[in-house]
């Protein structure tokens, strides 16, 4: 995103006229992407921290150019309220499959960050979040029936790692801190990069619910070129609601596109909507439940049922 669009946004948000209709407290830089690969990211955070002193910055890296100078920076400039990154893959070998990155590097990055971090006795929290090609991999074919419609690198060496989401929270429980940072396995994901397989004729859209309805009220989703899409499943802005760049973010909050959008969502009318919402059955978390699981919650579901028909058998008599 150019820095002009940026200072467009923050500029209105911090206008006395927004503020009266409006409160902003978090705002997300890099969602679905590493922000570092925007080359003013700094300047970006510098106009942000300055218009928005008091809206929590959360920030999206893989920490792969996260180098020990940016670190000084972010933390001495105080430029970030919170981090957010990803670890998937339980050895480095798995890492480079799924990411195309050098595990070590990352780690290198991390813990210069966590080391700086501590010595200025700083607050900012770092969430990582787990997600490995073998439960992903496991959970699609579960749940769907069928392979990932891409799978990554190696699939079946990332397949055969047994230490996967465990091995990493292993390894880096003993470097976070926990009075501040949280390791979040991800037991539950979400398909939407498997819709190209979905047979829309079949789904009946009167058993799903969208997951983000809440956010997509509250919450604006910007792309880079300033287009308000509806979520951050959209991720091709298939349901463009306007763009920031040509009108002013209350316009496009109270236009009637917007509200329309929310309306036919909380009638389940995804069909007509169309875009990614008409594979809304891969917005729905799904995780994978092993075997000994499988069999664990057939025998307390039978156990269930013995209870209820008994219980019904002595109401009879």
């Amino acid at each position: 995103m150019p820095l002009e669009l940026v200072r467009k946004i923050a500029d209105e948000v911090a206008s006395e006229a927004f503020s009266r209709k409006h409160t902003v407290t978090r705002l997300e830089v890099g969602e679905n992407g590493d922000a570092f690969l925007n080359k003013d990211f700094v300047p970006i955070l510098r106009h942000i921290r300055k218009q928005l002193p008091h809206v929590k910055i959360e920030f999206f890296t893989n920490f792969q150019y996260f180098t020990e100078d940016k670190s000084s920076i972010f933390l001495h400039e105080r430029l970030v309220d919170s981090l957010i990154c990803n670890i998937d893959g339980g050895s480095p070998a798995d890492y480079f499959a799924v990411k195309r990155i050098p595990y070590e590097r990352v780690k290198q990055h991390i813990l210069d960050f966590l080391y700086l971090r501590k010595s200025l006795g700083m607050i900012v929290p770092l969430t990582m979040q787990i997600l490995t090609a073998d439960y992903y991999i496991k959970t699609v074919q579960q749940n769907l029936g069928s392979d990932p419609l891409r799978l990554i690198g190696p699939e079946k060496q990332c397949n055969a790692n047994a230490r996967n989401i465990r091995s990493i929270k292993a390894e880096w429980q003993g470097i976070l801190d926990p009075g501040q940072d949280r390791i979040a396995p991800s037991t539950s994901i979400f398909a939407w990069a498997e819709r190209a397989g979905v047979d829309t004729t079949k789904l009946n859209y009167d058993n799903y619910s969208c997951p983000l309805l809440r956010r997509v009220k509250e919450e604006a989703f910007i792309a880079p070129d300033g287009t308000w899409y509806a979520c951050c499943y959209d991720s091709n802005y298939e349901l463009a609601l306007g763009n920031v760049g040509e009108e002013t973010i209350d316009t496009i909050f109270c236009s009637e596109k917007r509200r329309q959008l929310i309306r036919m969502l909380e009638r389940k009318e995804f069909a007509e909507i169309g875009g990614p919402c008409k594979t809304v059955n891969c917005c729905q978390p799904i995780s994978y439940t092993s075997r000994r699981r499988q069999i664990k919650r057939a025998i307390k579901s039978t156990f269930k049922s013995l209870g209820i028909f008994v219980r019904a058998l002595g109401a009879r008599t």
